[in-house]
This record gives C-alpha cells, sequence and structure tokens, in this order.
C-alpha cells in the first residue's frame, strides 16, 4: 500500500469481528519488537476476550476502510477518568501493510479532532512500548513507564504520555 485513498468513519456494530482482526494482525506482528512472545501472546488474548467488542464499541472509534471496503486501521479516544477535559487516545492500529504511509497519524489527528469538538482540552495514551516514538512525533510526551497487566499476569509494557490540546 503506497498511500491511503479511503475513507475515515464511526465504528459500526457490524464492523467488531473485523476491527478484532485487524488489531489481532498488527499486534503480531510485533515480533521482535520491544514485547516478548508471552507478551504479544497476552495482548492478542486481551483482543479475543468478550469484553473487547464493548470496549470497542464506547471508545468514539474511528476506522479507515480502503477502497475495497477492508478496515485498515483504527483509532478511537474516550474521557479520561478524574480528568475533564482530557481524551484518551485508544484503540489506535495500523494494518501490517499500511504501516509507513501516514495511515496511523490520520487516525490520531481524526480522533483527537473529534474529541477536541467535544471539549477536550488536552490527551492521553497508554502507548505500548513500540508506539513511543509515534506518538512522540505527534506532540505527545513520556510521564512515565510502565506495564499494562495480561492475562496469566504477564504484563505488557507501556508508556504513559500527555500532549496538550493545541
Amino acid at each position: 500500500m503506497t498511500g491511503f485513498d479511503g475513507t475515515i468513519r464511526p465504528i459500526a456494530k457490524g464492523d467488531v469481528e473485523a476491527v478484532r482482526d485487524l488489531h489481532a494482525r498488527s499486534f503480531a506482528g510485533l515480533a521482535g519488537s520491544h514485547n516478548t512472545a508471552a507478551q504479544i501472546d497476552a495482548h492478542l488474548a486481551l483482543i479475543r476476550a468478550p469484553d473487547y467488542a464493548a470496549a470497542l464499541l464506547c471508545n468514539n472509534l474511528l476506522l479507515a476502510e480502503g477502497r475495497d471496503r477492508r478496515i485498515v486501521g483504527s483509532a478511537g479516544w474516550c474521557e479520561t477518568e478524574g480528568e475533564p477535559g482530557t481524551a484518551r487516545i485508544r484503540k489506535v492500529f495500523v494494518a501490517p501493510d499500511a504501516a509507513g504511509t501516514g495511515l496511523g497519524r490520520r487516525l490520531v489527528e481524526a480522533a483527537e479532532a473529534d474529541a477536541r469538538a467535544r471539549g477536550a482540552t488536552g490527551f492521553f495514551v497508554r502507548a505500548n512500548a513500540n508506539a513511543a516514538a509515534f506518538y512522540e512525533r505527534l506532540g505527545y510526551r513520556p510521564v512515565e513507564t510502565g506495564a499494562m497487566p495480561g492475562p496469566g499476569g504477564v504484563a505488557i509494557p507501556v508508556v504513559f504520555m500527555r500532549k496538550p490540546g493545541g
């Protein structure tokens, strides 16, 4: 894929399985990155968990849909609990064959614009460690490192990052 010439649209209930598949393919492609095989397996188990579908539908998720109607990316946001005016960017994934095309940036910027239109004045992300540099290029700054709990007690490395609303 040399560029994205499809559409960006909100998720619909019928998209859940295709989005789950996109997220699994994207995360599975991280082998040899900042994640061990156990961490990748744990994240894949989270994606396959029954409550993941509900999380997709309640996060103002936007999807990138190619001309062939295949979903090739996602990004969403939700209100950050206890922090009025701060939107948490979530579920940012790009299909492996769309990586490096600028699609991830377009999706995050679309999610930020949507959140801003609904009153957000700042942004927060719990980035997978492999994505921290991507978010830094978008103006996010690391606050601290940590871990997301995964199934079987596996800790998935993350970087907590913030960005002013701009």
